[in-house]
Formats: C-alpha cells, sequence, structure tokens
C-alpha cells in the first residue's frame, strides 16, 4: 500500500497540531532503524502509528508482523516470538517458524510491550541486542535483520523505578519516544473522524444513513471518549445498526454515556419503571460489555482498567452470560 493510499485508509488527514506533530515524527525516524516506543492510551492508534512508520521506511515492501503480547501467556510468548522445533510439546509435530523470522528484512511491532513479564524481558533484550534468535529446542541461531517497533498503555520509567520493568530493556527499546495523543486532545479531527467512521459503518453494514439527530450530534462532537478512536468507531457502528428509517437517533447511544451525559436515560424512558437492583444488573452488563470492546475482549487488561480482579471478570461474564463476538 502507497503513503497516500494508507493515509486515506486511516484518517491521517490531520488538523491537530499535536497529532502533526506525531505524523512528522513517525516520517522522520521511518529513514532509520532505530527502536521506537509508541506510547499513549488504549485505542488511540498505536498500531496505526507503527505500520504507517513501516510504510514510510525502506522495508516497506517487506512483511509487518503485529505481535500482541498482552494477549498471550507467558508460556505461549516465547514459542509465538521464537518459534519452535518439532516435539518440543507432546503434541508439537511440525517446526514452528516465529515472529521475529517473519519479521526478518521487515518491521516486528510488539504491541503491549509493558505487560511482558521479567523473565520474557531477558530474552528479548538478548534476541534485540544480537538480532540473533534460536527456536525453542533448537541449537541453531539464525542471525536476522529486523526493525522494531514497540508500544505500550503503560508508565514504564515509573515501573522501572518499582521493578516491574528493566531498566536496560527499557533504554533498548525507546531510542526513539513517540507519544500518540488521546482523542480528547485532538478535537480538531473529531468532525472528520465521525464522518469517516460514519462512511465506513454504512459501508461494511450496508445501511444508509441519511441523517443525526441533533442530540445525538451534540453528544458526538461533545463526548471525550476516554477509550479514544476505538470507542469512537465503536459507538458510531452501534449507532449506525440500531439506526432507524435511515436516522441516527438517541436510542443508539448506550447506557454508559446516557449516564455521563443524558437525561433521563433512552434505553428506559419510553418504557415502564423498573426495579432499582434490575437496573444496575442491566447498565453493569452493558458497561461491561462495552469494557471488554475497549480492551479488544483482553480480560486482563479489562480486569486492570476496572480494577477488578481477572476472577471478578470471568465470574460477571458467566453471570451475564455476555458472548464474545467473532
Amino acid at each position: 500500500m502507497d503513503t497516500h493510499s494508507f493515509e486515506q485508509k486511516y484518517f491521517l488527514d490531520t488538523k491537530s497540531p499535536a497529532y502533526a506533530r506525531v505524523l512528522s515524527d513517525c516520517r522522520r525516524v521511518a529513514a532509520s532503524n532505530a527502536n521506537v516506543l509508541l506510547i499513549g492510551e488504549s485505542g488511540t492508534g498505536k498500531d496505526i502509528a507503527a505500520q504507517y512508520i513501516h510504510v514510510l521506511s525502506r522495508r516497506a515492501d517487506k512483511n509487518f508482523v503485529a505481535v500482541n503480547c498482552n494477549a498471550y501467556t507467558e508460556s505461549l510468548l516465547e514459542p509465538e516470538l521464537f518459534g519452535m522445533e518439532p516435539g518440543i510439546f507432546s503434541d508439537t509435530i511440525r517446526r514452528r517458524i516465529g515472529k521475529f523470522e517473519l519479521a526478518d528484512k521487515g518491521t516486528l511491532f510488539l504491541d503491549a510491550i509493558g505487560d511482558v513479564s521479567l523473565t520474557t524481558q531477558v530474552k528479548l533484550l538478548r534476541a534485540i541486542e544480537t538480532k540473533e534468535i534460536e527456536r525453542l529446542g533448537g541449537n541453531n541461531k539464525k542471525l536476522l535483520d529486523f526493525r522494531l517497533i514497540t508500544a505500550t498503555n503503560r508508565d514504564l520509567p515509573t515501573e522501572v523505578i518499582n521493578g516491574s520493568f528493566r531498566e536496560d530493556f527499557f533504554y533498548r527499546i525507546s531510542t526513539i519516544v513517540i507519544r500518540i495523543p488521546p482523542l480528547r486532545e485532538r478535537k480538531e479531527d473529531l468532525v472528520g473522524m465521525i464522518e469517516f467512521f460514519l462512511k465506513k459503518a454504512q459501508e461494511e453494514n450496508e445501511i444508509r444513513i441519511d441523517r443525526i439527530e441533533d442530540k445525538v450530534w451534540e453528544f458526538l462532537t461533545g463526548y471525550d471518549y476516554p477509550g479514544n478512536i476505538r470507542e469512537l468507531k465503536n459507538t458510531i457502528d452501534r449507532m449506525v445498526v440500531l439506526s432507524k428509517d435511515h436516522v441516527i437517533t438517541s436510542e443508539g447511544i448506550p447506557i454508559l454515556y446516557n449516564l455521563k451525559r443524558l437525561a433521563p436515560i433512552s434505553s428506559y424512558s419510553t418504557h415502564e419503571l423498573i426495579p432499582w437492583k434490575e437496573f444496575k444488573r442491566r447498565s453493569e452488563r452493558e458497561y461491561l460489555e462495552w469494557a471488554l470492546r475497549q480492551t479488544g475482549w483482553n480480560i486482563s487488561a479489562a480486569a486492570r482498567e476496572l480494577s477488578l480482579s481477572t476472577r471478578q471478570i470471568f465470574n460477571k461474564i458467566n453471570e451475564y452470560n455476555i458472548e464474545k463476538p467473532f
């Protein structure tokens, strides 16, 4: 994909000075092989910035390999990254090529790097420093040529001080640090992004939208979007699907937003009053579904953001019969 097509696909035609600086930084570092650390809140588009750097680089015609480190347990992340030889596990009958090898001559993007264990950090540090990897169960080292980009929503300097993140690993991955601003800091782009995601949602769902109610438009342009771009997209997708007669109405606004912005709550205002416990149950279920969507159904991340244990999250999922969308 050429640079112009990429910018159009991911709405990089910014009017925000803060985001313009991000894009400028991406363009400046793209030509180098320096390790880049992207920092910012969940949903700000760190993955898009990583892809943008790759598209602008000399490696653009090679693989861009992305790994969400948060999606794997410690025992599964290592074979995912380094690969493994047959027989290392009882059910392993074929050689597995790891992400490091797949990224040879290209770009390796490690998302949620702040969630990687100290043990795995040591192994990653060695691979990054030497550009050599060894598959699990193997004896042969393989020399690779890859460009490393990492991302996190954590405060890594503080975690270094607290001892939960290795100082040497932090300095190795953070040659260049680029902060991706949250959506509330680039409100100049909000109208354009709403129109962008509205067009995509109509195409993807084959639903035509002719009008947005004034009350809904006021909400869309005034809300702070703590889940950032991911939340904005999900919100618009929902509104398009729940539209009536090609009009987006306030009924498409989730309970969570109604509690923060609107009164009375549209989901219940046209129906009979319900017991308070039932309202709390419904609200809690919808809020949990929303939180899971924002974190890409990453239970650990959702638990951390909601200040709950993973066991509590699993219990709530079972209690409300919440199913993961496919």
